[in-house]
C-alpha cells in the first residue's frame, strides 16, 4: 500500500502567536505517532514561483488514504482552531497530499 505525504509551504506568517500555538498542536501529533515529519523549516530558497515562501514541511504517512483523511482527526481539528475562524488573518499557506 502507498504511503502518504503532506506538502506544505507557508508564503506569509501573520500572527506568530497563533501560528506557533498550531505548529505545537501539530508537533504532538507527530510525538504521538500519527504521522512522520520528513522535512521542516525555513526555505532557504524558492526555486519556482513567483512568491517567495518563508516556511515548507513534508510530513509522512503510513498510507495514503490515512493522508487524506487526517485532516478531519479530531486533534488535527483542534489545532486548526488555533488558526481561528479566517485562517488567512494568521498564516498564508498551501497543503497538498500526494502518494507514493
Amino acid at each position: 500500500m502507498a504511503k502518504g505525504y503532506w506538502i506544505n509551504h507557508v508564503e506569509e506568517i501573520i500572527d506568530m502567536d497563533a501560528f506557533g500555538r498550531y505548529v505545537a498542536k501539530w508537533n504532538a501529533l507527530i510525538e504521538r505517532g500519527e504521522a512522520k515529519t520528513i522535512a521542516m523549516g525555513p526555505v532557504a530558497k524558492t526555486q519556482i514561483g513567483a512568491k517567495e515562501m518563508q516556511f515548507a514541511a513534508v510530513t509522512e504517512f503510513e498510507t495514503f488514504e490515512k493522508a487524506m483523511s487526517f485532516k478531519d482527526d479530531p486533534d488535527y481539528l483542534d489545532a486548526l482552531k488555533e488558526l481561528g475562524d479566517d485562517e488567512t488573518k494568521v498564516v498564508k499557506r498551501t497543503s497538498c497530499v500526494i502518494s507514493g
